[in-house]
């Protein structure tokens, strides 16, 4: 028992030393975004949004920044997990930062992300990554493949990217969204892609675009709350179409019941940086700024906090009866869904932020983020594992 507060200990002072150095850091910073960073360095490079994160949910269907697509039935127990550990597996890549992952329909991570003006695809074999070949463009930040094995990327500078199931890449003009954070695909014709567009510096219109069988458009929104009508929407999951859900700046989350978008009212005006639909029709959002956020939203409507970890988190995925969250500073926790329960991850791997979780198809996980503070100089990624 002594062990474990030590290195709890350690791991706060770890933390509250990090904290500390931000909070001496420029004033001037921006609002915390998806990236969980303060802004500053971030506005300069990628903007006020930052960028991060994933989806997950029930075998089957889109599969957000996840994809449910790939991978045999796994043992996500709890006496399986207790077997795997947290390592570092890729630190300073040169790509650039790690903004999310999805899984191929074969089980292969397909990771996302880059420097802030030069995006990057890549796909992972054990520690080995292997960049794909696209257009230039600006960082790109979600992922989402769909049951029949296509997958859409999306990022910054209305950036929208197609991998066909056999592996060809093409990228499509889009109608707005300036600053894209977040997709999700049910098949080519059925997607949609969340952010804002930015019609003057610092100032933005929340923006959610769709995909049919003609092309890209701008779907409508309600009329939002005074304090959310500037929010970017950073993430977005579904269970069908029919049931879809995104979230965003100031608590804001947005649910479309397959004729119209509604606004929910969460209760919280932190941002809501990651949803990811759970069993049963339910789903979880975490985000936060200084402190964090882990919420969820019952099957049949209404928000409540299931726990609030010490800084912002980014990513979260879900392992059977329990969450991995991810965040600012390297923080990694395990939450239990059915009361909140938390275990930190005792060794600090990284100073980095986090920013998604992706569960893989053996229930081991994948971590990644990158530093986006140092613009102009190059980013670069840091992927960490749970497994064996």
């Amino acid at each position: 028992m002594d062990v474990i507060v030590c290195h709890r200990s350690v791991r706060l002072a770890a933390v509250l030393t990090l904290l500390l150095l931000a909070a001496c850091s420029d004033p001037a910073t921006g609002p915390a975004g998806p990236d969980g960073n303060a802004g500053g360095g971030v506005d300069a490079a990628v903007g006020d949004g930052g960028g991060v994160g994933d989806s997950s949910g029930d075998s089957g269907g889109a599969g957000g920044g996840r994809g449910d697509a790939g991978g045999p039935a796994s043992d996500c127990s709890p006496a399986a997990r207790a077997k795997r550990s947290w390592s570092v597996l890729k630190e300073g890549t040169a790509s650039g930062v790690w903004m999310a992952g999805a899984l191929l329909a074969d089980g292969t991570p397909l990771l996302v992300g880059g420097q802030a003006n030069l995006g990057a695809i890549a796909t992972l074999s054990g520690a080995e990554l292997t960049t794909a070949t696209i257009a230039q463009g600006p960082l790109l930040t979600w992922a989402s493949v769909a049951a029949d094995g296509t997958a859409l990327v999306v990022g910054n500078g209305r950036r929208a990217l197609w991998r066909t199931a056999a592996g060809v890449w093409s990228e499509e003009e889009l109608p707005g969204g300036d600053k894209l954070w977040g997709c999700l695909q049910f098949s080519k014709d059925d997607a949609w892609a969340v952010g804002a567009d930015e019609p003057t510096k610092d100032q933005f219109v929340p923006v959610v675009l769709r995909r049919t069988a003609s092309g890209w458009s701008k779907a409508s929104l309600p009329t939002l709350s005074k304090s959310r009508a500037q929010a970017q929407v950073f993430k977005i999951d579904g269970h069908d179409p029919n049931d879809v859900l995104a979230v965003g700046d100031t608590g804001l989350a947005l649910r479309w019941d397959g004729k119209a978008w509604t606004e929910e009212e969460t209760g919280v005006d932190a941002n809501l940086v990651t949803v990811r639909k759970l069993p049963g029709g339910a789903y979880v959002a975490v985000g936060g700024t200084a402190a964090g956020l882990v919420m969820t939203r019952k099957d049949t409507g209404g928000w409540s906090k299931l726990h609030q970890p010490m800084v912002g988190v980014s990513g979260v995925d879900v392992f059977g009866d329990q969450l991995i969250v991810a965040g600012n500073y390297g923080w990694i926790e395990h939450v239990a869904l059915a009361d909140g329960k938390a275990v930190e991850v005792d060794e600090l791997l990284t100073t980095d932020v986090l920013h998604f979780v992706l569960r893989l198809p053996d229930c081991g996980a994948l971590a990644g983020g990158g530093n986006l503070q140092v613009w102009p100089n190059p980013m670069q990624g840091t992927l960490l594992r749970f497994g064996p």
